[in-house]
């Protein structure tokens, strides 16, 4: 009678170890729990059997032990990757607000944070009633004040607004149309009937004044990074 091919015998050690430590770890319950971090541990077996039987025949014991162990560093990897993706998740979106100033990246829940552009200004990407619109941070700014040419896109009938607002500026006097945006978020910030403005004269970007700021809990720049924060640390 010859005896069981080495990977069969591989095979039937690996995965009778994997089973019982399945078994201990969730009391006999990993293969009837949806979840996904159990299930990828029920997977384990099926993974290791799949890349052992993979291993050609005439490969030597050797050179199975050797291959065994490549896919062993891999699915380590992958389940390193894995355990970490909230932090890899964040040096992502840090790398994307490097290159996107005004996207931001959130540092903590409850805080967002923005780099300063090459313009030498800050710039906020916000949801305004479901629409992205891109804003120049003012703190020396009262209002939020919308560029005209989006108050179409922001549920807003142009010929029904009232310029009944004065603004004073640098380039002398400006009018503005009163108006209550329904939603505007900021990544997981979101305000109802934040009061605004519809500039009277175009415009290129919409600004982000202090009626914004004033519905934070706080905010502060340090360097090159704008911080805003609506809970309380």
């Amino acid at each position: 009678m010859n005896s069981p091919p080495v990977r069969f015998v591989i095979v039937f050690i690996v995965t009778g170890a994997i089973t019982l430590f399945l078994n201990s770890r969730f009391n006999g319950e990993a293969l009837m729990d949806t979840s996904w971090e159990r299930l990828g541990y029920a997977l384990w077996p099926i993974l290791i059997l799949s890349m052992l039987l993979a291993t050609p025949r005439d490969s030597s014991v050797w050179r199975q032990i050797k291959q065994f162990g490549v896919w062993v560093v891999v699915f380590a990897l992958l389940i390193g990757l894995y355990s970490y993706r909230n932090e890899l998740g964040s040096v992502k979106n840090r790398f994307v607000a490097a290159i996107m100033p005004q996207s931001g990246f959130e540092e903590q829940p409850g805080t967002m944070s923005f780099y300063r552009s090459s313009d030498g200004h800050f710039h906020i990407e916000a949801k305004v009633n479901g629409h992205p619109v891109r804003f120049l941070v003012d703190t020396g700014a009262t209002d939020v004040v919308i560029a005209p040419h989006l108050a179409r896109a922001l549920g807003f009938d142009a010929a029904r607004l009232v310029f009944s607002k004065t603004y004073h500026t640098a380039n002398g006097k400006g009018r503005g149309a009163p108006v209550r945006l329904d939603s505007f978020e900021v990544g997981d910030l979101r305000l109802e009937g934040l009061p605004a403005s519809i500039n009277g004269a175009s415009m290129n970007e919409s600004l982000l004044g202090m009626r914004f700021f004033n519905r934070l809990y706080g905010f502060q720049v340090q360097g090159d990074i704008l911080r805003i924060s609506w809970v309380e640390p």
